[in-house]
């Protein structure tokens, strides 16, 4: 069962319109939320509308509507994932009577499939080839990760604290698992004041497990769970967290295997191979002009990335660019550094290939040689190694046996629903030509976070005194995640000492560090910035003089920028109208930036305006808030 909502959107026309001609929808952002046995589905509904003026002339405008609907999936739990796909059933303008607005509805038809985990025995058949995860080992260990953070306010005790394990990277080598995280504390503790207080501390975790049998180019699937997460006060600004995190690792390996269908088993989520796996070479042929001139060229090496694929009726069309790395001599005798990237594609004959399905393709650079045709000059030819695997994806009852074990979607339920999005839009305000044109404007959310990073470092010879010490964040680097951000980056820190010899000795601290920034709203779909200060650095000698301790504190702040489509006016006419403009520089939906002239102002006997104030670039000036005119209308 479904909910349906309708979901409005008015704007002006440019003239009346006499006629509709034609008129397009697609869905575009389809995502989902997963909850205990339902399912809320939500995307954009985009329509194009060309219709015939007063003028004759054939007009057109487009816009973007939100929708939103819920699905009843029995058994579906949150953790699940889903195969979600909408379409547009039907669409149904209708023009009013006098030309001055036409309403649009639309029909959405959302389909999901709820999917689970699960590892099966598959049994050898004939009747399917799939692209299967095959189970090659799995390990799980533990890690004890402890550290020291100073509170904001001075505390009395802590009434709670909640951990969580942010995934940062996940690197096989042979027979191991190399897993990054981060440890996210949500510490709420009284103050001396007794006013209760929340802090957020952010831990690296790292661990190494071991899973015998594994290659790199596997995959890797990890499961983190913080199994003990505590807290003490050490004093009433010293807080102590200590953390076990156990990771449960599963490794895969993919490969094609042959499979049976039968016509009651339960059904599972397989990728069935179109055709057969083609090869296929593509030479790259460029020239490049060297910055420096040059006595002759020691390598090149050539990668190959930004690969994608397009599929058309029996073809791949596959695009990318050949990262090069020249490494030549100059006339100087210099070793030099130069980088190119050289776009390509190419397209592969494949029998069966059809839009909709999935192309997975490998690609390698199998042959580079190059020539200097001058001091300045290079030529250089690739030829790039392509294989291709077309796969499409399909519910499949798979008959379970005695054969290898692998990691399958299980499919839980499947369920259909429909949504209504209806679109009014008037055309023209009596007396008046309202022109409007929709423009996409920002809003930003910021927050900011404290963290600690606390290092000790050995020293030798013994230290007895510091000397100059200076500290610089570089590479910050922001992930937006729901509702909150994460910041990384690195602290490097320049540290000298006096040695009992009286002599100046100097060593370089690099740590690592990272914080969670709440910013409510914001999803992974927005666009962030962050950035990330030292508020204070302290240096301590520890006794014995053998080892200098760093506690830095930093602040992280993070700025998460929405998007949202607003209609404004361009032009007004009308008897006894005048119009004050503005040039300003704006997006529009498209993702494209251009100048537009938008109203100000209107000057006129009976005329009612709406204003919004919005930060634009005006052109010629720079960013800085504007009042727009969004709507007009006769008193």
């Amino acid at each position: 069962m479904a909910l349906g909502s309708a979901l409005f959107l008015t704007r002006e026309l440019p003239v009346v319109a006499r006629k509709i001609k034609k008129v397009t929808g697609r869905i575009n952002a389809l995502n989902y939320i997963m909850l205990t046995d339902k399912i809320i589905v939500q995307g954009v509904f985009h329509k194009q509308v060309f219709f015939v003026g007063t003028d004759d002339i054939v007009h057109h405008l487009s816009g973007d509507i939100p929708f939103k609907t819920m699905l009843y999936v029995p058994g579906a739990r949150p953790g699940m994932t889903a195969s979600i796909s909408a379409e547009v059933e039907k669409i149904r303008t209708t023009l009013s009577p006098g030309g001055d607005s036409v309403l649009t509805e639309a029909i959405v038809k959302v389909a999901t499939t709820v999917e689970d985990v699960a590892f099966v025995n598959l049994a050898p058949g004939t009747d399917e080839t799939i692209l299967a995860e095959l189970a090659i080992g799995e390990g799980s260990a533990q890690v004890l990760v402890e550290d020291t953070f100073i509170l904001e306010n001075p505390a009395q005790k802590i009434t709670e604290v909640n951990s969580e394990v942010v995934m940062q990277n996940t690197e096989l080598i042979e027979g191991k698992v190399l897993v990054q995280a981060v440890l996210h504390h949500q510490v709420y503790y009284v103050g001396e004041d007794d006013v209760s207080y929340y802090q957020a501390f952010d831990m690296p975790v790292s661990e190494i497990v071991n899973v015998p049998g594994i290659q790199p180019g596997m995959k890797a699937y990890v499961e983190p769970v913080v199994e003990m997460s505590e807290a003490y006060l050490v004093s009433s600004r010293e807080l102590f967290l200590k953390a076990v995190v156990g990771w449960n690792v599963v490794v895969v390996n993919e490969t094609l295997t042959d499979i049976g269908v039968s016509t009651s088993d339960p059904n599972y989520r397989v990728n069935v191979l179109v055709g057969q796996p083609v090869t296929h070479q593509h030479m790259v042929e460029s020239r490049v002009l060297l910055e420096n001139e040059a006595s002759k060229v020691r390598e090149i090496s050539a990668t190959v990335s930004e690969l994608s694929a397009v599929l058309v009726p029996d073809k791949v069309i596959i695009q990318g660019v050949l990262h090069k790395q020249i490494y030549y001599v100059g006339i100087d005798e210099v070793n030099r550094h130069q980088a190119e990237d050289v776009p390509f594609s190419t397209f592969v004959d494949y029998e069966g290939a059809m839009p909709g399905q999935v192309a997975r393709v490998n690609a390698g650079v199998e042959y580079s040689a190059f020539t200097l045709l001058s001091p300045r000059e290079v030529l250089q030819k690739n030829i790039i190694a392509f294989n291709v695997m077309i796969l499409e994806p399909r519910n499949l009852p798979v008959i379970l046996g005695a054969g290898p074990v692998v990691r399958i979607p299980r499919i839980v339920e499947e369920t259909t629903g429909q949504v209504v999005v209806s679109d009014t839009e008037p055309t023209v305000v009596e007396g008046l030509t309202v022109t409007k044109a929709p423009i996409v404007v920002s809003e930003e959310q910021a927050g900011s976070r404290q963290t600690q990073v606390i290092h000790t470092v050995d020293v030798f010879p013994l230290a007895i005194g510091l000397g100059e010490t200076r500290c610089e964040v570089k590479n910050v680097r922001v992930t937006p995640l729901e509702n909150q951000v994460l910041v990384e980056g690195d602290v490097s820190c320049d540290i000298s000492y006096i040695g009992p010899d009286d002599v100046v000795y100097h060593i370089r601290v690099d740590d690592r560090f990272s914080v969670l920034v709440p910013l409510e709203g914001c999803l992974p779909s927005h666009v962030v910035e962050a950035s990330a200060e030292i508020e204070h650095a302290d240096f301590e000698i520890l006794p014995g003089g053998n080892q200098i301790r760093l506690t830095i504190t930093l602040r992280a702040t993070a700025r998460c920028i929405k998007e949202e489509t607003v209609y404004v006016v361009t032009d007004v006419t009308g008897p006894g109208v005048t119009t004050d403009k503005l040039l300003v520089r704006v997006k529009v939906p498209s993702g494209e930036t251009v100048d537009l002239y938008v109203v100000t102002e209107i000057y006129g006997a009976g005329i009612t305006v709406t204003k919004k104030t919005f930060i634009l670039y005006v052109v010629g000036e720079g960013p800085r808030p504007v009042d727009i005119v969004v709507d007009v209308s006769r008193n």
